[in-house]
């Protein structure tokens, strides 16, 4: 089998998925309209970082706590309940875990901080989100002041969307020990006369050491957003996160009155995320990029963040890929596996078809480690390896090769896949790409 023939399993992979998606009744574009490559291209145009496996974009300033969340580590978000005050039809809270349960009752956020401590968790972000977390504001404030007792240096931020917020609250807020807070902005709020919010949030920024603005990029807001950035900008607003918008999988008549499609290739690698927030909308990314270079022409001073669906992932990927690292046996099991430090998969180097048998011959002349399946047949081997490979056999076709740690039922812990000693996990390859 050759690398072509081998790809076309992911490929159908991606079909099905497509097509089982579609049956909660939103479409996909046919073609893609947003290359993931531009993301690059605006970064460098507008002099913005771009981190993360290129799925994280910002410039001037960006929040600790989204630089924290790109693993995971030391990281903890909690919430009273799920009640709103909000309806937004593209909220994806009803994804989450118990969320009927939780729109009836609600968590004692101080004793699981409290019970995390006593189990000797450490944490350098906290965060609490809803539903609206100010709808019970006592206990967000015994929170705050809860985890400045037991993690002084952590850095705490709250997500609101203001509704129950006045000048009084911003101030038990700020005495209660609030690092940042996150206005949940959305396009309508800002620019049909709820000049409130505005309000707030100035008074926000004399208030609370971090003020930010949270917000989707709906396709077709553009104008909307532009007026956002410009007045946040001159409140003196730290940051601007701007989201990825996506599909819950409900709400589909909503999405579908306003014109939406789903993004083709949604996702730079194909795989079961734990992130509840749905499949991006065609033509979100197009948009946050064009107001990455807005900001730039307009020389705005705020922080600007991109937050790409993708971005959101890379924390599952990481943890999950731990346990690869933590045992020496998973290790020496798959030797030629890296580790890449921007979107946290792990990788290496394959030869498939006719080009195995002439990598397998270098590999034993050379001295290399490699792995030889003789079911596909394919050979891993480390990128190092790979690229003196190429050099001595210019003509031979390597591909990257993808892959995350899973945990494996014990009823089903045999294959190739198998890690170390560890029968109850196994490298899942998700992804083969044509290695650059």
């Amino acid at each position: 089998m050759d690398l072509q023939s081998y790809r076309q399993a992911f490929d159908e992979a991606e079909r099905d998925f497509e097509a089982a998606v579609e049956e909660y009744g939103l479409p996909f574009e046919r073609e893609e309209t947003s290359l993931r490559e531009a993301r690059v291209r605006t970064a460098a145009e507008c002099g913005c970082r771009c981190e993360n496996g290129a799925s994280s974009l910002w410039r001037n300033w960006i929040s600790p706590a989204c630089l924290a969340c790109r693993t995971g580590d030391e990281t903890a978000t909690f919430f009273v309940d799920l009640r709103c005050v909000k309806k937004c039809y593209f909220c994806f809270n009803p994804n989450q875990d118990h969320y009927e349960h939780f729109l009836s009752h609600e968590r004692d956020i101080v004793a699981e901080l409290e019970q995390a401590h006593a189990m000797g968790a450490r944490f350098r972000c906290l965060a609490i989100t809803g539903g609206e977390p100010l709808l019970h504001p006592e206990q967000v404030n015994a929170f705050l002041q809860r985890a400045a007792q037991l993690y002084p240096d952590a850095h705490t931020r709250l997500y609101t969307c203001g509704d129950l917020l006045d000048e009084r609250g911003l101030q038990e807020l700020a005495e209660s020990g609030l690092d940042e807070i996150r206005f949940s902005i959305k396009p309508p709020d800002a620019s049909d006369g709820q000049d409130r919010v505005y309000e707030l949030m100035e008074q926000a920024v004399g208030t609370i050491p971090s003020v930010v603005v949270e917000v989707p990029v709906i396709p077709g807001s553009l104008g909307q957003m532009k007026d956002l950035l410009v007045r946040s900008d001159a409140l003196g607003i730290s940051g601007v996160n701007l989201l990825e918008f996506c599909f819950p999988l409900h709400n589909a008549a909503e999405f579908a009155k306003r014109g939406f499609q789903l993004r083709k290739h949604p996702f730079k690698y194909l795989y079961n995320y734990w992130y509840g927030g749905g499949v991006p909308v065609a033509g979100s990314e197009a948009e946050a990029l064009e107001l990455l270079a807005f900001a730039e022409r307009e020389g705005l001073r705020l922080g600007i963040h991109y937050c790409s669906s993708d971005n959101k992932n890379t924390g599952q990927i990481y943890q999950q890929n731990k346990a690869f690292f933590a045992d020496p046996a998973l290790r020496d099991a798959h030797p030629w596996m890296r580790a890449d430090e921007e979107d946290r998969f792990l990788k290496c180097a394959k030869a498939f078809g006719d080009d195995v048998r002439r990598a397998r011959e270098w590999a034993e002349g050379a001295g290399v480690v490699c792995g030889y399946d003789p079911d596909v047949p394919s050979l891993a081997l480390a990128d190092d390896d790979a690229a003196a490979l190429e050099e001595a056999c210019p003509s031979i076709v390597l591909a990257e090769s993808v892959n995350v740690v899973e945990l494996r039922e014990p009823d089903d812990a045999s294959g190739s896949g198998r890690v170390g000693a560890r029968p109850d996990l196994y490298l899942r390859e998700v992804a083969v790409e044509p290695r650059a």
